[in-house]
């Protein structure tokens, strides 16, 4: 876990390190490219699958910016907005729940041979971020660990690859 901002993450206004009551950063290298990555990380509806404490997830039409969405946990219920979608790098969520807000910031990096660095940060606000930063930190840390990376025996990961020329995301440059 890295205590610092990375450089390549956007920040929404309002949000960010120096502004939130808790910050939460780790990184995964990962020998998949970062498009079966990232289908992964967008496919908000099989969340459950692999993120642990993720409940259920609700997801109504195709995840745009400003799409919203609701992701069931212990103990929030979180609505969810997408704050920033660039394919196959950039995802951001903004969520509130009852005692907690945050924006969580995940960047996807090609590495030099392959495979892909993946780095997740989270500016999180209230008193669930103030009260249970450490458990938020492993939490979130669990959730970079799970990814599945489409790679060789991960069959969530190779469906998700094959599903990935159908997907459809705005594209917009950094």
């Amino acid at each position: 876990m890295s205590a610092e901002p990375h450089p390549g993450v956007h920040w929404p206004p309002g949000w960010g390190p120096d502004r939130c009551d808790s910050f939460v950063s780790h990184e995964r290298r990962m020998a998949a490219p970062s498009g079966a990555v990232f289908a992964h990380l967008v496919a908000v509806e099989a969340w459950p699958k692999w993120q642990r404490g993720v409940e259920r997830t609700d997801v109504a039409g195709d995840l745009v910016v400003g799409s919203g969405f609701v992701v069931v946990t212990r103990p929030h219920v979180l609505d969810g907005i997408v704050g920033e979608l660039v394919w196959p790098s950039r995802f951001g969520w903004a969520a509130i729940s009852d005692g907690l807000s945050f924006y969580q910031t995940w960047l996807l990096l090609d590495e030099p041979g392959g495979g892909t660095l993946t780095i997740v940060q989270e500016a999180s606000r209230g008193p669930s971020a103030l009260v249970r930063a450490t458990a938020r930190a492993e939490l979130i840390r669990s959730w970079v660990d799970a990814l599945p990376s489409g790679g060789a025996g991960d069959e969530h990961g190779q469906a998700a690859a094959r599903r990935d020329a159908g997907l459809r995301f705005p594209r917009t440059t950094p």
